[in-house]
């Protein structure tokens, strides 16, 4: 399993499509309050799989869980997250990707940014692979993840597994934003 001790991304500015100047950075432990409220407003509630959590209690807690065995990378607009990109370790150099974007920020290209910054990110810490899971009824995700490189590999019920060679992808998407 990649062992990240103290993941470093340096904090950069993106544009949406429809000019919104946005600061991509690495969660910190004193940006949980920021988070958590984000998840607070988010809508649907319960929209990957049970997530995000519909109370500010059980949102607090499933974050604290996250932020023990993930790094992630955050969007902000000013003082407010608006998005949430979650790299979690797994065994074999792979991590288990998931993303939430603010539904006011969608259909921005706010997903596609970020998502390459994270997987650039996943690459120089050393991941390899990268999975996830998600509805098939979440054609804007699915469309997302199939633009980012992810294949799928299995689906039973109404979700989805797929998976993505970050070392192939690297080259695909030199470019971040």
């Amino acid at each position: 399993m990649v062992q990240v001790s103290e993941p470093t991304f340096d904090s950069r500015v993106i544009r949406t499509r429809t000019g919104r100047n946005l600061t991509i950075s690495a969660f910190r432990v004193e940006d949980f309050a920021a988070l958590a409220l984000m998840y607070k407003g988010f809508e649907p509630k319960r929209v990957a799989q049970g997530l995000p959590p519909t109370d500010v209690p059980r949102i607090a807690q499933w974050l604290d869980r996250l932020q023990q065995k993930s790094i992630a990378l955050l969007a902000w607009d000013g003082e407010a997250v608006v998005a949430h990109v979650i790299l979690c370790p797994m065994p074999a150099e792979a991590m288990e990707y998931t993303i939430f974007v603010q539904q006011d920020y969608r259909q921005e290209g706010l997903g596609t940014a970020i998502s390459r910054l994270a997987l650039d990110w996943a690459v120089n810490l050393g991941f390899e692979r990268a999975y996830l899971t998600t509805e098939l009824t979440n054609i804007r995700a699915l469309r997302l993840f199939r633009k980012l490189g992810f294949q799928t590999t299995s689906s039973d019920g109404d979700e989805v597994e797929m998976v993505m060679n970050l070392t192939a992808s690297a080259t695909a998407h030199p470019q971040a934003a």
